[in-house]
């Protein structure tokens, strides 16, 4: 499905290579597993004729207007965040499977009542596929336990949803996108990729160099299985000890809460240990079936880290 999707969808293996983003000039994604075991794919895509980096984009919206309104439009035609009109909430019918949608065959653009089913069975799709955020305790994993009562869960949701609402498309004064949002709560998508896959399609821009990096460093994470060696488990110590000195957590007297830090500790240095090292069950399986954990556009020479480090301590 990854690879029909990349060919097809995105037109990787089209004759003009124009996808529903446009014409794609490359893409990395890996494979994650999340707590549950189901895997899912990251990726990152890189479009044809687009600006080097978020800075030459500001630069080059600065200096043409035109470009602008053409980006805007784009952004607006190919990122949704927001139900379609006259479209009603999904209700499943008696005998049915509660997710019918997810399990059901994507239309057929070719038939008769496609235009008419099309709007509905997105919204349907989003309902049913994760694509609507509703708070739950992953929202608020950060927070400490013992004052979880004085949640605002819309106001304390490290998601920061829901989104404030906004009219249309553009870009603030500060050049940076705001994307039309008639619904706070649903996440940015592309549509037709939600149609023809029927599942999660979460879609979001790198308008800036911070989400760039940040993307690259957690895709890394997934590639990159290191070694468990002792500067790896210092390293994650280290993290949690000044992340804990720099925001440490406090009792509801302000006092800092040594039991919770204590706790912390062990949470925030497992939890980065076990992400350097282990795979799931449904990741193995899928390697020994030859599926692959990673794809690319490009071919890129391999460099053992161990190899390097050894090489480096024989100079």
């Amino acid at each position: 499905m990854i690879t029909k999707f990349l060919d097809i969808i995105l037109g990787a293996k089209r004759v003009s290579k124009i996808g529903i983003l446009g014409k794609v000039k490359g893409w990395y994604a890996v494979v994650e597993a999340q707590i549950r075991g189901s895997l899912h794919l990251h990726l990152l895509i890189w479009i044809d004729g687009a600006p080097a980096s978020p800075l030459d984009m500001k630069d080059l919206m600065n200096a043409d207007e035109e470009f602008k309104q053409k980006l805007t439009i784009w952004y607006d035609d190919v990122i949704c965040q927001s139900f379609p009109k006259d479209t009603a909430p999904y209700v499943a019918t008696d005998g049915a499977p509660k997710q019918l949608p997810v399990l059901s065959r994507p239309l057929d653009p070719d038939s008769s009542d496609y235009a008419l089913k099309r709007d509905q069975q997105h919204r349907d799709l989003c309902e049913n596929t994760g694509l609507v955020h509703s708070h739950n305790a992953t929202c608020f994993k950060h927070i400490p336990r013992h004052i979880h009562s004085l949640i605002d869960p819309d106001n304390d949701c490290r998601f920061e949803l829901p989104r404030p609402l906004v009219a249309e498309t553009h870009f603030d004064d500060e050049d940076d996108l705001i994307i039309r949002c008639e619904n706070g709560s649903l996440n940015g998508h592309n549509p037709t990729a939600t149609l023809c896959l029927g599942c999660n399609t979460d879609l979001k821009q790198t308008a800036s160099g911070s989400v760039a990096m940040a993307m690259v460093e957690y895709m890394g994470n997934y590639t990159i299985k290191l070694q468990l060696d002792t500067t790896i488990v210092f390293s994650a110590l280290c993290a949690s000890i000044k992340t804990l000195q720099n925001k440490p957590p406090e009792d509801l007297d302000g006092q800092i809460d040594r039991s919770e830090m204590a706790r912390l500790m062990m949470v925030k240095t497992t939890n980065t240990l076990v992400g350097k090292r282990e795979l799931t069950g449904q990741q193995t399986a899928s390697l020994l079936l030859g599926r692959r954990n990673n794809y690319t556009s490009d071919e890129y020479q391999e460099h053992w880290w161990s190899s390097m480090l050894r090489d480096i301590a024989r100079e």
